[in-house]
């Protein structure tokens, strides 16, 4: 089973509504679909979104493609459950994806550089033909391919797993700060040396699944 992550670069004047305010709006970060249901003439979306809860709200009110929408709040952000009318450039975009064989399978990320990142699943050809399907307006970046795996994300060692959770207990990513690296080192045994090196190294694996980078 083949997979493919890709990043899809859309021109402003091609973004659907929501997704153009986010890109405008400096209180949302990212918008992530998190389940759909296209099958009817009216798409079913639910969505989570990180950032201001209230000005996303009175921006989707003006939206006249949305049918029906309610919010709910999340630990970060907020749910969006909504129905929504696709305009035609969206329908040529869902359609070169939406077809045999080829699995868009979420969460699919709307970001805030204009760029909508998701993971494509089938046999390589069909999402080669997928890919080429696509609108031309559209740039498409493949981001990796490979075997798909549900489980990619943040991979870190037994150890720096445990360094985390040291830290985090000390209070070391408090803001501001409670605990110090030797408080780190004391909670593992180790050099303060050591415990640094750990943290480093499992930091940047959460920060390459945070911006979706390899390592």
């Amino acid at each position: 089973m083949h997979a493919a992550r890709v990043a899809l670069q859309i021109p402003t004047e091609h973004l659907h509504p929501m997704h153009q305010f986010v890109c405008e709006s400096p209180a949302i970060d990212r918008e992530t679909i998190l389940e759909r249901d296209a099958s009817g003439e009216v798409t079913t979306l639910l969505l989570h979104v990180a950032g201001d809860r209230r000005g996303y709200e009175r921006a989707i009110e003006e939206v006249p493609q949305v049918e029906e929408w309610t919010t709910t709040a999340a630990a970060e952000g907020f749910y969006v459950y909504v129905r929504t009318r696709l305009r035609t450039r969206e329908q040529q975009y869902r359609e070169a994806l939406d077809r045999d064989a080829v699995l868009v399978v979420p969460p699919v990320e709307l970001r805030s550089d204009r760029t909508v990142r998701q993971t494509l699943v089938g046999p390589s050809d069909a999402l080669s033909a997928a890919i080429d399907a696509l609108p031309g307006y559209i740039d498409v970046e493949v981001l990796r391919t490979g075997t798909y795996d549900r489980s990619r994300g943040v991979r870190v060692s037994e150890r720096q797993r445990e360094a985390l959770a040291a830290a985090w207990n000390a209070g070391y990513y408090e803001v501001p700060r409670e605990g110090d690296i030797e408080a780190v080192a004391g909670a593992l045994d180790c050099a303060s040396s050591t415990a640094s090196d750990l943290l480093r190294r499992a930091e940047r694996q959460v920060v390459a699944a945070t911006l979706d980078e390899s390592t």
